[in-house]
């Protein structure tokens, strides 16, 4: 960004004083410079317009810097809303939670973000079996300290159990939500961009202990969802049980038989083994946030005896508004009875049941005889609920049909303005009932044009604002309220991100009085709305940002902001195609070769082939149309030193301190060293060997020194040092350190 420079840097004292000395250099004749001469009272004049002009070309409004943000495309943050998972327990008998369940966290109010089916089981049991060992991690589970999934190698065959106090219901939707340990060096990058699918370099497989009355056996499952892309992240995996499960007695959970889920690891490949701190059943994602209206629509057919059917809290609970579209494109409403036999073949009317075991509500429309029917379109119908307490609120008043005109809306409340609808209602010539057209928020008026239906929303004011038939329309004049939301929801800000714990409130379920909730793990993710000085800042970070992949520095960039990945360390090599000779003897044009390293606790991570694909998926959206690209896991070579080294007499016996320096030397990672680890491609000179050795303490100098290299690509030169190729790193074999004492000479 071009810096701004200062304009107002002189002051009217300094322009005066600066002009008066001038004066003998200019005007040798002008010898009175006294107050009273008109001339320095012309000067002063002129001093005194300069520094009111210099002040506010200098000054640059908020207004100003805002126009200069939306040039490049930047507008300041609205608030965002905390998310945090839920797990419900103490459910006597299998319940429906809809979207939208309203929770409470002290003075704060929460709503789940997704239908959940409430399960009576409850997880007793939390096995880890490999070849070599089985344990019991229940405790860990409960106390939330981490455990390796499958072992710290994670190796093919081995088996994460689950077991239950009951059967899980048949052909009902389970959620169980794993909570993974991430807290490692390297974070996973999350980018606000859409992401390309993330891959998983490992696969499990999951199954049910069930059979039939004869025998027992392991029935396995189709996944409906799987957001932990095979335990890779934290997540929610969704299932269906679809034959009766049976108890079982497992090793060294045999006490008594309980019902059990087995994940089997079938393919490795994690490049770090998972490590969960949680597994919960009944669990949800719940936002802070509170819902006053809400619009869901469907698409018609245009056929008779339509229904459509949706779970939500509010469309349960609340008053409803059913809206359909015209052929014209605008929106009437319809109203419902309770039997449409008593409808004609022009009412506007519709049937609208709940079915109270499923919290489901239902539409249905008529045939054509008995009620209209919907014209056929996307998203044509829509069921509008609110709360009882909005019915009124939500009409924002009615129209003077005069430019420019503000209403009040906020009510010492700030709301979402990514969830505003707003409607401007008008009477048709002739016809008794209101017509609908939605209105869409913008930030100003500059790009819209006289029939544009704009309204601003300032959330510091809490007002909204109509145009002036020029820069957008003016809603028509209406002697009765007719400008109404249908969709506002309020929420958003730090407050949300609460500790774990204290999502405790759930009254919106007397069905179910024995059920608790809880939040296992603190709220994230809650920010307040950003100001025009963190516009600023943020403008220019995504300015340097690179989005398209040009240079090697440009395909780095990248890779390491590849999303759901922890990418440790990236080299992009120009002009390379894998399985080349003599490089960079010999090139190959429009090539492009990225050698990642994942984090891993490895002494050589080795990125799998789900991780390379998911990179190379993020790649692609970003590289020039003409370049090939090839990601391609690191080679490593192993280098091993042999020494023989002088020491001091006391520290004769010091071999392993010279191996450790050695080892932090010949590392393709910093494991806390301060260092980012072997450089790609550098040669390991017999220099560097002497220089590490020497900076001990107790060393009086090194006697001998000669390398041993293992791996492919590498060659030793008559010197002795290893050249490795561009694409390896290194790591330490077992070195033989032999330490002589100064006196044994």
């Amino acid at each position: 960004m071009l810096p701004i420079p200062n304009l107002d840097d002189r002051m009217f004292e300094q322009m005066v004083m600066e002009a008066r000395k001038s004066i003998p250099k200019l005007f040798p004749e002008w010898t009175d410079e006294n107050e009273h001469d008109p001339g320095i009272t012309l000067l002063e004049l002129m001093s005194w317009m300069t520094e009111m002009q210099q002040y506010y070309l200098n000054r640059v409004t908020e207004r100003s810097e805002r126009k200069f943000l939306k040039l490049l495309g930047i507008r300041p943050r609205d608030a965002v809303s905390a998310v945090c998972d839920l797990t419900f327990t103490g459910a006597t008998q299998q319940l429906v939670l809809p979207k939208g369940t309203p929770l409470s966290a002290m003075d704060l109010r929460f709503e789940t973000q997704a239908t959940l089916q409430l399960v009576p089981a409850a997880l007793e049991k939390v096995l880890v079996r490999t070849e070599t060992a089985a344990a019991d991690y229940t405790s860990n589970n409960q106390a939330k300290i981490a455990y390796y999934a499958f072992g710290a190698d994670a190796r093919k065959g081995a088996h994460l159990y689950l077991g239950f106090d009951q059967a899980l219901p048949l052909d009902t939707e389970i959620s169980i939500y794993f909570n993974l340990f991430d807290r490692y060096p390297v974070r996973v990058s999350h980018q606000v961009e859409k992401m390309a699918p993330m891959i998983s370099s490992a696969k499990v497989a999951w199954s049910f202990a069930g059979g039939d009355e004869q025998s027992e056996s392991w029935l396995r499952i189709e996944p409906k969802s799987d957001t932990t892309v095979h335990l890779s992240q934290s997540g929610e995996f969704k299932f269906f049980i679809t034959s009766e499960m049976k108890p079982m007695s497992l090793y060294p959970a045999d006490d008594r038989g309980r019902y059990w889920l087995c994940c089997t690891l079938e393919e490795d490949g994690y490049e770090l083994a998972p490590k969960i701190e949680k597994i919960t059943l009944n669990a949800v994602k719940a936002v802070e946030q509170e819902t006053f209206s809400e619009v869901t629509a469907f698409n018609s057919s245009g056929e008779p005896d339509q229904s459509f059917e949706l779970c939500s809290y509010l469309a349960y609970n609340g008053l409803h508004t059913i809206q359909v579209q015209d052929e014209q494109g605008r929106w009437r409403d319809w109203h419902t009875v309770a039997d449409l036999s008593t409808c004609g073949p022009s009412d506007l009317c519709c049937e609208l049941q709940q079915d109270s075991a499923r919290r489901t509500t239902r539409l249905r429309f008529g045939d054509g005889v008995h009620g209209s029917i919907p014209p056929q379109g996307a998203k044509r119908v829509r069921l509008v609920a609110y709360t009882a307490a909005f019915d009124y609120s939500r009409y924002v008043g009615g129209s003077k049909g005069l430019p420019g005109q503000t209403f009040e809306i906020s009510r010492g409340r700030v709301y979402k303005p990514s969830s505003m609808l707003l409607q401007v209602g008008y009477r048709p010539r002739g016809e008794d009932s209101f017509v609908w057209d939605d209105w869409t928020a913008v930030d100003d008026f500059d790009n819209s044009k006289s029939m544009d239906r704009h309204y601003i929303y300032d959330a510091a004011s809490g007002t909204i604002r109509f145009g002036n038939n020029e820069a957008g329309l003016v809603p028509r004049k209406s002697g009765e309220p007719n400008i109404r939301f249908l969709v506002l929801q309020a929420g958003g800000g730090v407050r949300g991100n609460v500790k774990d714990g204290l999502v405790t409130g759930l009254t919106a379920s007397p069905a179910a009085p024995s059920v608790s909730v809880t939040n296992p793990f603190p709220a994230r993710g809650g920010q307040e709305a950003e100001t025009l000085a963190q516009a600023k800042l943020r403008v220019q970070r995504e300015l340097a940002a690179p989005t398209r992949a040009v240079t090697a520095e440009d395909y780095e960039a990248l890779a390491k902001a590849a999303p759901g990945l922890r990418v440790a360390r990236v080299k992009a090599i120009p002009l390379y195609k894998p399985g080349m000779r003599d490089f960079p003897r010999v090139s190959a044009p429009a090539q492009m070769t990225v050698v990642v390293v994942p984090y891993s606790e490895s002494d050589k991570p080795k990125a799998g082939k789900g991780f390379l694909q998911t990179i190379k998926l993020h790649l692609d959206r970003h590289r020039l149309l003409t370049t090939e690209l090839h990601v391609i896991p690191a080679e490593y070579i192993k280098i091993t030193v042999h020494a023989v080294v002088v020491m001091e007499p006391k520290y004769k016996n010091e071999q392993r301190r010279i191996a450790l320096e050695l080892r932090n030397l010949l590392q393709p990672m910093d494991h806390g060293h301060g260092a980012e680890g072997w450089r790609f491609g550098r040669t390991v000179y017999r220099g560097d060997i002497y220089g590490v050795i020497s900076r001990i303490k107790g060393v009086v100098y090194v006697q001998d020194i000669w390398l041993d290299a293992e791996g492919t690509g590498f060659h030793k030169d008559g010197a002795g040092d290893i050249h490795i190729p561009p694409y390896a790193l290194v790591y330490s074999g077992k070195h033989e350190i032999e330490t002589i004492s100064q006196t044994d000479l």
